[in-house]
């Protein structure tokens, strides 16, 4: 059995990259050999077809991003720091980025979820697990007098994670900085 001449992990990132440029339905699979470096049997070899490696792509997009959203989370010194920090991150992805593409899991949500149980299903198991990392800090948050404790965590939880997304989709097309402080500022006033 011939082994691979490549390292799984750097073509999934190369993958990324494109999938997220051009998007899932927009990207061949000539453009697939030409950005990955790899012939179309070590593609098929490796991955199976172009859905298979869209969908480990975006697992492993998801795995990264959100280690960062919990590693935030857990490492901040406050839950209201925690929050601003994550909000900010948004923000300043938004700015440096040469090439504003919005983020790649909420660009596969809207392009290709809705259409695919698969990656419907990968990508809202991966909200669920942010959810739940934003309502087990906003419960801490609670329990030591930051947070009020009439707000409801889960419904706290779920509007921070509509706001990222809401943000991320804005991305794409919006770029008035003063916009995304506002959103920010406001979403930060509704945790105190």
């Amino acid at each position: 059995m011939r082994t691979k001449d490549f390292n799984e992990t750097d073509i999934l990132r190369k993958a990324i990259t494109l999938f997220w440029q051009k998007g899932y339905h927009a990207t061949s699979l000539y453009d697939l050999i030409e950005e990955l470096g790899i012939g179309r049997s070590s593609i098929y070899h490796a991955f199976g077809d172009k859905h298979n490696l869209f969908l480990k792509a975006l697992e492993l997009y998801q795995q990264e991003a959100t280690a960062r959203i919990q590693g935030l989370l857990n490492n901040a010194p406050s839950v209201k720091a925690a929050v601003k920090q994550l909000l900010q991150q948004v923000v300043n992805d938004i700015f440096t980025d040469a090439c504003p593409k919005g983020c790649f899991k909420i660009n596969s949500e809207v392009e290709v979820a809705a259409s695919d149980e698969l990656i419907k299903k990968l990508v809202a198991e991966d909200d669920l697990i942010i959810e739940k990392a934003l309502y087990q800090a906003i419960k801490k948050g609670q329990a030591n007098g930051e947070i009020s404790a009439s707000k409801k965590p889960k419904a706290l939880a779920r509007f921070i994670c509509n706001t990222v997304t809401g943000m991320r989709v804005y991305a794409k097309f919006r770029h008035d900085r003063q916009f995304f402080d506002d959103i920010v500022e406001t979403t930060l006033s509704v945790i105190s």
